[in-house]
């Protein structure tokens, strides 16, 4: 039980100082003026500060730094009983240059995007440093490994972990969505940490649920607090950094097939469907990639009825199923793991099904449409503060 009791310390430690910064961090935004006013097609009335990320990356930075820093000494603090515990907590010096790449990139993407809060910048620009952010974590050593020559495990580390940078990024369309769904990938990526036997990386997984936690007891509809690109890229990159250190798949007769590869995938499937559809559209209809839209799967869901907590919530439910899915695939023989990998694309099926659904609410013509008052959800999808997350 000692296990447990940690992980649950961490995650409610995170939470109370998450929810202080976070109060902390909106009173001063909304004193130094950084903040998001209402106007145009923005749904909120009141100006609503977008230092949300700085609470909660703040949060995590802390307590990951003092835990790497402190665990030495902790552990020779611990009661009879935590041998095993105080054993890890004594060796976290091994994988202390791996805590501080992570880091380092996290605060790296932090710092841009903060300045894109108060002043937008450029697409090559914002890309560019999001190359750089993947770097400190090359030279650590944390890339995608198994099967792969190291150069092309370099290049798909770096293409993996931007493309959630900005899947996040562009996620983050409505209150409590983004938090939402990577605090669900986190508790899903604590468990298959846990089933390839690690213990530290759960610990770090739910520090920042914690955080996340803490921080959507404001981000929630109705929203005080916006996370802003600080929170967005950031988030997006912790995502992808997280899903690479888990060990998926090792050659041993406890995992019968190769399929385990594919979790990541997955787990991360909702936000990367969510991406890769609003792109394909925006070319498809020869728009600019990163121009603001209402084509996201949220916005599908509000042209269909959802209220705006209800959106966030049953993504959030249908990013838990794929991940949840995902997990068996350890341990399956190949028969009973096609059959998950089936149902996990019959889910994605009905995903596209409500996708398509909801694009024809919203075409002109439709009673949606046409409405004479339309509801107040559909217009607060939008995460007001920008058209998009897109920059």
């Amino acid at each position: 039980m000692t296990w447990p009791i940690l992980y649950a310390v961490i995650f409610l430690l995170a939470f109370g100082l998450s929810a202080a910064l976070c109060a902390l961090a909106r009173r001063v935004g909304l004193r130094v003026g950084l903040m998001d006013r209402p106007s145009g097609r923005k749904a909120h009335a009141q100006p609503v500060a977008v230092t949300g990320g700085w609470g909660f990356f703040s949060t995590f930075l802390l307590l990951v730094l003092a835990g790497s820093l402190l665990a030495g000494p902790v552990a020779g603090l611990l009661p009879p009983g935590w041998d095993e515990v105080r054993r890890y907590m004594a060796n976290i010096a091994g994988v202390r240059t791996e805590i501080l790449a992570v880091l380092a990139g996290a605060t790296l993407l932090f710092a841009l995007g903060a300045i894109d809060d108060v002043r937008p910048l450029g697409p090559r620009l914002k890309l560019t440093v999001q190359v750089l952010a993947v770097l400190p974590l090359l030279l650590a050593g944390i890339t995608v490994r198994g099967f792969l020559p190291l150069p092309l495990g370099w290049l798909l580390s770096l293409f993996w972990i931007v493309l959630l940078t900005n899947s996040f990024n562009l996620l983050d369309n409505m209150d409590g969505l983004s938090a939402t769904i990577a605090l669900v990938i986190c508790a899903v990526l604590s468990v298959a940490a846990l089933q390839g036997g690690e213990r530290w990386l759960p610990a770090l997984f739910l520090c920042l649920a914690g955080a996340l936690a803490g921080f959507l007891c404001y981000n929630f509809h109705p929203a005080t607090i916006f996370m802003g690109d600080a929170g967005s890229l950031v988030l997006g990159y912790l995502m992808g950094v997280f899903s690479i250190l888990v060990t998926y798949y090792e050659p041993s007769p406890a995992i019968p097939t190769g399929l385990p590869i594919l979790m990541p995938l997955a787990i991360m499937g909702v936000p990367l469907f969510d991406t890769l559809s609003v792109i394909f559209i925006r070319w498809r209809t020869r728009r600019p990639i990163l121009q603001g839209d209402r084509n996201h799967f949220s916005h599908r869901l509000l042209a269909m009825g959802f209220s705006v907590r209800q959106a966030a919530v049953a993504i959030a439910l249908l990013t838990a199923a794929t991940g949840l899915l995902a997990l068996p695939l350890r341990r399956l023989a190949p028969g009973p793991a096609l059959l998950h990998l089936l149902a996990l694309g019959l889910l994605f099926a009905v995903i596209i099904m409500l996708e398509i659904a909801g694009r024809r609410g919203a075409m002109p013509g439709t009673r949606a449409d046409h409405a004479p008052n339309p509801p107040a959800p559909e217009h607060a999808a939008l995460q007001p503060g920008r058209p998009d997350a897109s920059g």
